[in-house]
Parts: structure tokens; C-alpha cells; sequence
């Protein structure tokens, strides 16, 4: 039998942001065989044979898929009603339906930061094609300390107490089949939840057997014991000082600051202090503190991204955004955000294309275009360097080499059919 040849596609006119941070390439062509990308250049030095499917993208925008470098896939803050049955099944279909539509919004690779074991099984149903999703790479459930930041919501962590059963948890992780460590060390408070020591062995166990450890860190000293250990990235980061900033540029540690969550949350438990038995994680009393705490994060951000901006250290565009009332994953908003806080537009773009896969280190891979690279591109039909809003109307998405169909679960952003010339 002969095997079937691979689908050869070019997209044709486009201006390209390949994800680098190089100057954009007008009148684009990139070429797709198959998965890959075989080749990138201006239109007079890509030549295309006859049997190549033209993709018309003349007065667009190219870049590569977006990528969303925490969220969580799975949590009970997208079940505001709980339903008859098994609401662990309901989760998984409200995941499915999430993970479809980033797909169509653009996002073609997210990390989620733990959870339950829905997000282990929605990796392998991804993998074996037997949804349509984007990429998926998960820590699979979190480490915590007992009591610590994760425990209210079921089977998302573990709960441990030494630097022995530190790591023990990370080996039931890599046992689970977790691409990476999630630790969890510090909750809306000024203290560090795990020791150093706890910390240290974390980090050295799962970096003896090749996994990355991301850490949520959010106050001054959980920050600092996250960059000691040598994290590979720390989430959230708040509030960032001098010595861990410096450790931060040392070590090469990637922050997820996830700005767009922080403020929404700040507004959101203001309005709630109206009616407090709204809160979803608590009494009043939790709720004042929580309001607190984020007021606090907000009113830090613009110092702590300045900082950390000063000594160059690599920021990736996260969501971690768990609620039922907003889309999911919403990269191009965390973008905006990151322009508020300085970067420029081509900042913003690496941050939620190129930096997002060096975090989880699969940067020969995707997250740029590039020949050679996973054919993970979509067009946008204004320039995103001059306003950074056009990424929220991605019009058209390809994810290794498949272009996603239109789907009506994604009013908000809609995908619209390729024109292709024959």
C-alpha cells in the first residue's frame, strides 16, 4: 500500500510575527508539510509547487499559536450550581468545552498548574486525537503543606510535612505521568508556607529525574526561597525584591505574574464585601482578608514589574483564571495587561508565544515560526503591534499543521473559514 504523502499548505501575504521578537516580514509566506513548518521567507524566495493548497492571507496578521502558561483545566469554581450526578463528570465536560474554545481563540498550547486527575486523562484523550484541544501540559496534582494553599479544593494536592514526603509526592507525580512539579507555598499571606528545606527537596527531586518545578510564590520570602531552590518558574511572584530579583536573572527562572487574574479579583471581592454571603471560599472574615491581600498586589504590581523588567527576567502571559462568569483562558487580556505594566507589544507577543514554551521547555518545538517548528500559527486581522486588542479576534487558527473548525461553542471570538485557492 502506498503511504499517503503529508498535507502541503502555504499561507500566503500575510505580515508575520514570527514569536522572536525580530521585525515583522511583510508579504509572508510560510510553507506547512504535514505537522511542520518546512520553510519561512518573503514570497519571491519560497518557491511553492503546484500541489501545494494556498491559504490567501493578504492584509492579515500571522503569528504563532498563543499559550497559556497557567490555568487549571479542571475546578469547582466552573460549577457554580452543582448538578444531579457526578459533578467530577460534569467538570470534565465543562473542561472540554473550555479547552475547544481557547482552541479556537487562538491558545494552541496551556500548562495547567494542578488539579485532579481529569487533567491527566484530558492530556491523553488530546494526545490520542480523540478531542479537539490544545496542547496540554499539566503538573497533575499539586504539593502542598497540610492546611496549606490548594486543600479546599478537592484532590488538587498533596498535603505533606517533611522534605522525605516532599518528595515522595513528586515521585507519585512522575509515576502519574505529571510533564512537571507544581508546589505550592504561600497563600494571601506575608509567611512562607513550606520550609526551605521542604522547598530544596522538592525542587532536587523532580530536577534528578528531568522534571521543571513551578512554585506559587506571591509574598516577599516565599518569592526568595522559590528562587534559592532554584525553581524553574514562579507563579504569581507579587511581590518580587532585590536579592530574589537578582536570583531570578541569575538562574534563568521564568514569572507567570498573571496581572489580568490579580485585578479582576481585587474589583471582584470589593463589590463582594456588598454581599458576603456570595463569597465562594469562606466567611466574611476570609473574604476582608482576601480583599486585602489583592488590594495589597495590586498597589505592589507596578514596582515589582518594573524590578523585574530592570534585570531582564523572562515574563510569560498566565491566566489562572477559575471562575464560570468570564471565557477561559484569556491570553489576549493578560497581554493587554502586560502592556500596562511596560512591555511593548512585541514584548507582550514573546511573552505568550516564545517565552511560554522556554518555560516549559520545549522551545524547539513551537512557539515560534520557524522551519522545522510544529505548525502552530493563526491570523489576526489587524496589526497587534499597534494595538494589542487584535489578538482578542484571532480569525483563523492552525494547530500542527490542521486548521480548527468553526465551532458555535465560541461566540465571542469567531473563527472564520480559510480562503483556499486552488
Amino acid at each position: 500500500m502506498t503511504e499517503k504523502r503529508p498535507r502541503r499548505r502555504a499561507i500566503v501575504g500575510a505580515t508575520l510575527i514570527d514569536g522572536t521578537g525580530g521585525p515583522p516580514l511583510s508579504r509572508a509566506v510560510v510553507l506547512v508539510n504535514g505537522d511542520r513548518i518546512e520553510a519561512v521567507g518573503p514570497r519571491e524566495e519560497v518557491p511553492l509547487s503546484p500541489d501545494v493548497e494556498i491559504v490567501n492571507a493578504e492584509n492579515r496578521y500571522l503569528l504563532p499559536g498563543l499559550i497559556d502558561s497557567h490555568v487549571h483545566v479542571a475546578a469547582s469554581g466552573y460549577v457554580p450550581t452543582r448538578p444531579r450526578g457526578s459533578e467530577t463528570a460534569y467538570k470534565t465536560v465543562i473542561a472540554i468545552h473550555n479547552l475547544r474554545s481557547a482552541l479556537q481563540a487562538g491558545v494552541t498550547t496551556v500548562r495547567d498548574l494542578c488539579g485532579d486527575r481529569i487533567n491527566l486523562a484530558l492530556r491523553t484523550a488530546a494526545e490520542r486525537r480523540m478531542l479537539v484541544a490544545p496542547r496540554l501540559f499539566t503538573a497533575g496534582m499539586g504539593i502542598c503543606m497540610t492546611g496549606g494553599h490548594g486543600t479546599s479544593e478537592p484532590g488538587f494536592v498533596h498535603e505533606v510535612n517533611t522534605p522525605d514526603a516532599m518528595r515522595a509526592a513528586v515521585r507519585e507525580e512522575l509515576a502519574a505521568g505529571a510533564d512537571f512539579i507544581k508546589l505550592l507555598t504561600s497563600h494571601r499571606t506575608d509567611y512562607p508556607e513550606f520550609s526551605q528545606a521542604e522547598i530544596n527537596a522538592g525542587v532536587e527531586e523532580a530536577h534528578r529525574f528531568g522534571l521543571r518545578v513551578a512554585i506559587h510564590a506571591a509574598n516577599f520570602v516565599g518569592v526568595r526561597m522559590a528562587a534559592l531552590a532554584g525553581a524553574d518558574t514562579i507563579e504569581h511572584a507579587s511581590f518580587v525584591d532585590e536579592e530574589a530579583a537578582d536570583l531570578m536573572a541569575e538562574k534563568g527562572i521564568v514569572m507567570v505574574p498573571t496581572l489580568w487574574v490579580k485585578h479582576d479579583l481585587a474589583e471582584r471581592l470589593e463589590r463582594l464585601k456588598a454581599a458576603p454571603e456570595g463569597y465562594p471560599w469562606g466567611d466574611a472574615k476570609d473574604l476582608s482578608r482576601s480583599a486585602t491581600w489583592f488590594r495589597r498586589c495590586v498597589e505592589q504590581l507596578p514596582k515589582t514589574m518594573e524590578l523585574v523588567r530592570s534585570r531582564g527576567i523572562r515574563i510569560a502571559a498566565g491566566t489562572d483564571f477559575i471562575m464560570a462568569d468570564h471565557p477561559w483562558a484569556l491570553v489576549p487580556e493578560e497581554m493587554e495587561y502586560l502592556t500596562r505594566f511596560g512591555l511593548t507589544n512585541m514584548e507582550a507577543i514573546e511573552s505568550a508565544t516564545r517565552i511560554g514554551a522556554e518555560a516549559l521547555g520545549k522551545a524547539e518545538e513551537f512557539g515560534t515560526v520557524e522551519k522545522g517548528k510544529l505548525a502552530d500559527l493563526i491570523l489576526v486581522d489587524r496589526d497587534p503591534l499597534v494595538d494589542i486588542t487584535a489578538m482578542t479576534e484571532v480569525s483563523w487558527v492552525m494547530k500542527e499543521g490542521e486548521v480548527v473548525p468553526r465551532s458555535p461553542e465560541w461566540a465571542r471570538r469567531p473563527i472564520k473559514d480559510p480562503v483556499s485557492l486552488f
